[in-house]
């Protein structure tokens, strides 16, 4: 139907459906070629290939197979949209949606044979298949096992791998390359693959030889693509997408494997055993998607199944209890952050742009500057603080190369308080800078991340311009720009960075800004490294000694750690009389989710006082229509007509005490209106109290 250019946006309601879910902006290819090729903004575009067999023998993009091609197509496309089949979603969250789909579509070729997909396509699920599968998906956060078994199909490939290579092999490979023998106490520590300590050097020489490595920073390590290739040979998602890797089997040659000094403490209380409540409604959604089946006309599950489905509720994980950041640990760390920034910062930025002139003088990388000419450029100021060379990740001229590089785990971090290297120390200045500025702000660590030096500060000086990581939502995937005040010594810090960028940019050893919290490369190559937000602060942490749990892990920050801290730092002060500038800070859309943050990082005696002070300041103010119960319980208690000529320290002390003796409940209720989402402090009186 040809409708008139001011009737244009109605097209899609005449639209026949097998038309609409036949695109896609992020498919590049045609909707009925064999394999795929989709961009979700990426430098390079990836595929998927549709042409796997399934437990019939059969292709999936055989003749026979048309009908549950082409549902699985229809579907994929379909659940990467909105709920009014538009693409009015970011990028990332199209991606992300993407991605779950492709895992529910391996879920069914795993289980093929089961299902009898390729008998009867989708049209013969269940109500129990569903909920089996949402089932399955539940019993792990991670879908690589949920619904990739992945280790325990990488064990069995391994012990395959090893069975069918011949002995001598194996034997000469581990005389040729006796590293492999090497097995640390931390990949002993981690190995959760269950293979026997005395076979993981034979199975790593099985994987050498079929040339299943690759060189890494952390030493050599399986090309779990590669391996993923081999062991889902019936999956479109599986068989191509990076898995974790167990340590056990990385082995190095002269590297390092150890970035940080100890076991990092868990961050959250729970221990992630199953999928939580976000990541389940993504996976009811991608199930409940299957629906779209019945518009384009192909089998799909019945529509009873499909509701039934969206209804059902396994057992999850609890909400993401983050760890609370104590009290001591993150104001000590903010004083360790400033006093350094106001004894170091300009030396250690002056000295990396004296580095880098020097390098583009001699066209050189920084790793062919010879120790002795990197303390003539640095400045007698650190050398005399200590510093020796460029960085411990780089080998010293005198370096025994029969050892690693790094040295020994203890030696490194010695030498890392000692202010041997410079590119450590400016690592961990970077570091107290992202603590200062993270508790300061209360930024999302995606907000932080994506700050430019040139364009994160307003021609005042005074607030903070960044993108709201939570904004895309009927923004057609945009993020807003927002601004937030920003105190004066995070502004110094920020400027400092600023500064240290724009002098590299002169001198040409960098072509453009990066990142705010850019740091240098550790093994000495001229550029900045723009993925290193959190070495930066395992750094700060390792060189300050954050506190040790009894498990001996040590506290390594985290910035949601931060945001938290600032809530609980805001609410403490504050009370529940400013929850909508604390909604406002966090840059939250929802008070529930303030709220979320402050019940459980905040001590329950805290909320309570809060909550007394400001019911006994609602009452005072002569303002408690709402709270006629407990004003007439205040005045009968105090024999008084009158609110107001209590004293208001009595009357918090009053409602604190029926808080604390259960006589009162105190917390906000939220309800949505045509304003969106508010909130009412509420005081229920759980019993009746005489005076």
């Amino acid at each position: 139907m040809n409708l008139p250019p001011n009737l244009a946006f109605l097209k899609k309601f005449t639209q026949d459906p097998r038309e609409i879910y036949r695109s896609a902006t992020w498919l590049q290819s045609d909707f009925d070629e064999p394999q795929w090729h989709y961009n979700f903004g990426y430098i390079q575009p990836l595929h998927i290939d549709w042409g796997v067999k399934l437990s019939d023998g059969s292709m999936l993009t055989d003749d026979k197979n048309k009908v549950l091609l082409e549902s699985f197509k229809y579907y994929l496309i379909g659940a990467t949209r909105d709920s009014h089949s538009n693409e009015t979603t970011s990028k990332k969250m199209q991606a992300k949606r993407f991605a779950i789909a492709c895992c529910v579509i391996d879920y069914l070729l795993i289980n093929c044979a089961r299902y009898k997909i390729h008998k009867f396509q989708l049209g013969e699920l269940t109500s129990g298949n569903l909920k089996e599968i949402l089932e399955t998906i539940s019993q792990s956060p991670y879908t690589h096992e949920s619904v990739h078994n992945w280790t325990s199909e990488l064990k069995k490939f391994c012990l395959g791998l090893l069975d069918s290579t011949c002995v001598e092999q194996i034997q000469e490979t581990i005389s040729l390359n006796p590293q492999i023998l090497d097995i640390t106490d931390e990949q002993r520590d981690d190995d959760t693959l269950g293979i026997e300590e005395a076979l993981i050097p034979k199975v790593r020489a099985c994987l050498l030889l079929r040339g299943y490595y690759y060189k890494t920073r952390h030493g050599n390590q399986p090309n779990s693509a590669l391996i993923s290739r081999d062991i889902y040979k019936s999956c479109i998602w599986g068989n191509t997408t990076l898995k974790p890797v167990n340590l056990i089997l990385t082995y190095n040659e002269n590297s390092c494997l150890f970035e940080r000094e100890y076991l990092r403490a868990q961050v959250r209380k729970d221990n992630e055993k199953l999928l939580g409540e976000s990541g389940y409604a993504s996976y009811k959604h991608a199930v409940y998607s299957l629906g779209i089946l019945h518009e384009v006309g192909y089998p799909a599950p019945p529509i009873k199944a499909l509701v039934e489905a969206e209804q059902f509720k396994p057992k999850l994980s609890k909400l993401g209890r983050f760890q609370t950041l104590p009290s001591e640990v993150a104001f000590t760390s903010i004083r360790n952050a400033i006093e350094f920034h106001f004894k170091h910062g300009q030396s250690l930025v002056d000295a990396m742009c004296s580095i880098a002139e020097e390098c583009q003088r001699l066209k050189v990388s920084p790793a062919g500057l010879s120790s002795k000419r990197v303390r003539q450029l640095i400045g007698p100021d650190l050398v005399k603080l200590g510093v020796t060379r460029l960085s411990l990740g780089i080998p010293d001229e005198d370096h025994d190369y029969s050892t690693p590089h790094k040295g020994s785990k203890s030696d490194y971090f010695r030498d890392l308080r000692a202010n041997r290297g410079l590119y450590e120390l400016v690592c961990v200045y970077v570091g107290g800078i992202q603590i200062v500025v993270g508790i300061l702000m209360a930024r999302r660590m995606s907000e932080l991340t994506a700050l430019m030096p040139d364009t994160c500060l307003d021609t005042t000086e005074s607030w903070l311009i960044f993108l709201n990581a939570k904004s895309t939502r009927y923004a057609l995937g945009k993020r807003l720009t927002e601004a937030r005040p920003i105190d004066p010594i995070a502004v110094q810090m920020i400027k400092n960075l600023r500064h240290m960028q724009t002098e590299l940019k002169r001198i040409g050893f960098i072509k453009s800004y990066k990142r705010l919290f850019s740091s240098p490369n550790m093994r000495g190559a001229a550029k900045l490294t723009q993925s290193s937000f959190n070495r930066n602060l395992d750094i700060f942490c390792d060189y300050f000694e954050t506190p040790l749990n009894k498990q001996g892990q040590r506290l390594y920050i985290r910035q949601h750690q931060l945001r938290r801290f600032f809530a609980m730092l805001f609410f403490y002060c504050s009370g529940f009389n400013n929850l909508d500038t604390l909604r406002w800070m966090l840059g939250h859309t929802d008070p529930s989710h303030v709220w979320h943050y402050i019940s459980e990082t905040i001590d329950g005696a805290i909320v309570r006082t809060a909550s007394a002070q400001y019911l006994g300041e609602r009452l005072k103010s002569g303002d408690y229509c709402e709270y006629e119960d407990l004003a007439t319980l205040v005045k009968d208690h105090y024999g008084t007509d009158d609110v107001e000529v209590i004293d208001s320290d009595a009357i918090e002390d009053y409602i604190l005490d029926l808080i604390t003796d259960g006589w009162l409940e105190v917390e906000p209720e939220f309800f949505t209106d045509v304003h969106g989402e508010s909130y009412k402090i509420v005081a229920k009186l759980t019993k009746p109290r005489s005076a």
